[in-house]
């Protein structure tokens, strides 16, 4: 019973790198034919401005959001509020020195 079992194992091994290949070629044939990348690339680019603005209030503010989704949460789950709340705290703590007020200082030591 152990020889199938080794032999199953085995198979299975080599079945999950072949499929594992065949995705990797697929992908990479797709986005050789395709400019899909050049063409994200030059949109960023085109309006970098845009993007980082939303990326940066996102990075600031995010903390916000999971806040009010904690107190909406905790009525439904208190576990799950909690989680929620302790990730707020930890983007808050994280963010407090990146983000940048009117006079470019955010936390003066």
């Amino acid at each position: 019973m152990a020889k199938k079992a080794k032999k199953a194992a085995k198979t299975a091994a080599k079945t999950k790198a072949a499929v594992k290949k065949v995705v990797k070629k697929t992908v990479k044939k797709v986005l050789d034919s395709t400019d899909l990348d050049e063409k994200i690339v030059a949109e960023y680019n085109d309006h970098k401005n845009v993007y980082d603005t939303i990326l940066g209030y996102g990075k600031c503010y995010g903390g916000y959001v999971l806040a009010v989704g904690a107190g909406c949460t905790f009525g439904a789950s208190f576990i799950w509020g909690t989680i929620l709340l302790a990730a707020a705290a930890g983007w808050a703590w994280n963010t407090k020195c990146t983000c940048k007020s009117g006079n470019n200082t955010c936390c003066k030591n």
